[in-house]
């Protein structure tokens, strides 16, 4: 019987402590993924489910790397934008790597969009 109430209990911990062990998740971005922009945007927008600290964001145009200035020692937040130099058109890549302050775990993606210049 104790047996059974000792898993039980266990059980409900491990249910209610879940949402802390969620992973930080990229809900948005600004452009979006596989977006078609006739004109350069002017920043670019992530916005994620919790709280994050970017340690990572890379674009590439055509296969060259755009560097982009990311605030490193920016507080946590939901959402991190940064402004964006001028672009070509072409196919944008986004590489991104986020640490999560909730439960410290790291989380990464990479998305594109595409400049038309139209």
């Amino acid at each position: 019987m104790k047996k059974h109430a000792l898993l039980t209990l266990t059980a409900a911990m491990m249910m209610s402590a879940s949402p802390v062990f969620a992973h930080a998740r990229l809900q948005s971005s600004s452009p979006a993924a596989d977006a078609q922009l006739a004109a350069q945007p002017k920043s670019l927008t992530l916005k994620f489910n919790e709280n994050v600290q970017l340690a990572v964001l890379k674009l590439t145009v055509a296969g060259k790397d755009i560097p982009l200035a990311l605030d490193r020692g920016a507080a946590p937040a939901r959402e991190v934008s940064v402004a964006l130099p001028a672009l070509p058109a072409g196919k944008c890549e986004v590489q991104w790597s986020a640490i999560s302050t909730d439960d410290g775990h790291v989380t990464k993606g990479v998305f594109s969009f595409v400049i038309t210049g139209q």
